[in-house]
């Protein structure tokens, strides 16, 4: 087995923080498959016609560019009690009828919620936030890698029950494996 101890990652504090986003209940067995499915739907709804076709945003868009909605994947489910580093273990991959909520978000910043966006508050406290090495093409390998192997070797890094995950990203090109991204999670 690999190490990973010298996975870059950082404590950071978040306070009062909401996230704004488009969400959607997915199954955990369509977990990867359909997280990614629905990035594409929020590439055609904000990013083509605003960036790619220039066309005038509407509410639901201007939204989602002041808030900068794409910079997160947060992930929550409602399962009582879960730990969410332990929840994706149990449930990825196993057919059942357990969903979890994937929100694509980014930090709210005021003004109205459009329909089709909601706000979900953010833990306030400490958070792990973890640096991920090789763009998005590495992202699922190193999200594995560091819930599966990093993690376990950090005893020093526990999740609170019932707390969500946050993937973070930062950039706009995606096939580089230079691109920014990685996981946050909270800490006790």
């Amino acid at each position: 087995m690999i190490i990973f101890r010298k996975m870059k990652h950082e404590i950071i504090t978040l306070d009062g923080v909401q996230i704004i986003g488009m969400a959607k209940e997915i199954a955990f067995c369509k977990g990867q498959e359909e997280c990614p499915k629905f990035w594409g739907e929020y590439v055609e709804r904000i990013i083509k016609p605003v960036f790619m076709e220039h066309k005038t945003p509407d509410a639901f868009q201007q939204a989602a560019i002041d808030n900068g909605v794409g910079e997160f994947g947060l992930c929550t489910c409602h399962i009582p009690n879960h730990n969410c580093m332990t929840c994706a273990e149990q449930n990825f991959g196993a057919c059942n009828s357990k969903t979890f909520t994937y929100v694509i978000g980014g930090i709210y910043k005021g003004g109205s919620v459009p329909e089709g966006m909601r706000l979900f508050p953010i833990r306030n406290g400490k958070w792990l936030k973890v640096h991920f090495k090789g763009g998005m093409k590495a992202f699922q390998q190193q999200y594995q890698k560091f819930y599966k192997e990093w993690l376990p070797q950090h005893p020093e890094y526990r999740c609170p029950n019932n707390a969500m995950t946050m993937e973070w990203y930062n950039g706009t090109d995606i096939e580089s494996p230079d691109y920014q991204c990685g996981v946050m999670i909270p800490i006790e």
